[in-house]
């Protein structure tokens, strides 16, 4: 049994979709009380199971674990970055993982699999790249994007591997690029963005963060299916050689390939983005860009495999037909 708390989200929802396909029983957890709409055919046939609950609330993770009493669990939840409050913030997302963490320990789970993301490494520059699971990353950074939730990643991941060294909790950390694809809600990065514009007959709003895109701007993204797919090797793995593994697509996905991709998806659709000469113009006073930062995933290709299946051409087609047919 595998409990995915944050599985009624979307990266929740793709890892425990692709776990019961690989002939798994799964647990969802979310805090609202919304039908995890890829899990309906598994739900149905007793392959997972659907709780609700505040990860916030320590009786009710614990009550879930003792419930269940699974072999592994996977924390996939979150927040859009930077909607609330930085108390109430650091508040919910570190009560959450302690909560875990505690109901883990307490219910002898042999392995925890815990989600971070590239914004672990902000503030490297791109001298750096690709970025390395062994790289140093500096705590404090100067500049800032609206999408990056670095503190939130490198706190986690710290009190992670405190557990890791002092409770001998089997802990397995996985840096996930950023990610575009079905059930994304917030429509807060470029893919949605694009191809909500696109299948509306609108022009893309891009008034949220950093203004227009710049072409040849961008980083390491990637179709979630991929991610999902590379968590569920992570998870189901008989041992792992390492306790953080980077997952995505290995190079950084310009904005213009994102583009070009929704424009061949949506016959008629354009998008201008900005050149590089007309960001130099503009830069001053506005959110730094992403600087084409990466990850290096060979160590999850080498170990177990790992290669991403969609292109961004791909990816954008199906995405778009996912939008076509269900509430944007």
């Amino acid at each position: 049994m595998i409990i995915v708390f944050g599985g009624t989200g979307m990266l929740g929802q793709h890892t425990a979709k692709e776990l019961v396909d690989k002939g798994e029983t799964v647990v969802v957890t979310g805090v609202r009380r919304q039908a995890p709409v890829l899990m309906q055919d598994a739900i149905e046939r007793k392959r997972a199971f659907v709780e609700y609950i505040d990860l916030t609330d320590p009786y009710a993770v614990m009550g879930v674990m003792a419930k269940y009493k699974p072999d592994t669990v996977v924390d996939t939840s979150g927040y859009a970055p930077k909607q609330l409050a930085p108390a109430a913030e650091v508040r919910a997302r570190v009560t959450a993982e302690l909560n875990l963490l505690e109901a883990a320990k307490l219910n002898s789970v042999k392995r925890i699999v815990l989600t971070s993301s590239s914004d672990a490494y902000w503030g490297l520059g791109p001298e750096c790249m690709p970025l390395k699971e062994d790289m140093a990353s500096p705590l404090q950074e100067t500049d800032d994007n609206f999408i990056v939730q670095s503190w939130a990643k490198k706190t986690l991941e710290v009190i992670a591997n405190l557990y890791r060294r002092q409770e001998g909790l089997n802990i397995v950390t996985v840096r996930c690029s950023g990610m575009y694809g079905p059930v994304y809600r917030t429509f807060l990065n470029l893919p949605s963005r694009l191809i909500k514009a696109g299948l509306s007959g609108t022009a893309p709003d891009f008034s949220k963060g950093s203004g227009v895109p710049v072409e040849t701007d961008g980083y390491d993204q990637t179709y979630v299916k991929d991610i999902a797919y590379g968590m569920g090797l992570v998870i189901r793995a008989p041992s792992l050689k390492h306790h953080i593994y980077n997952l995505g697509s290995g190079r950084a996905v310009t904005y213009g390939e994102i583009a070009r991709a929704a424009e061949k998806a949506i016959p008629g659709f354009k998008v201008q983005l900005r050149s590089a000469a007309q960001d130099a113009l503009a830069a001053s006073g506005r959110e730094v860009n992403m600087g084409n930062f990466y990850m290096d995933i060979s160590r999850l290709r080498n170990e177990l495999g790992y290669e991403p299946q969609y292109s961004p051409e791909r990816a954008m087609a199906e995405y778009t037909e996912w939008l076509r047919t269900h509430e944007m």
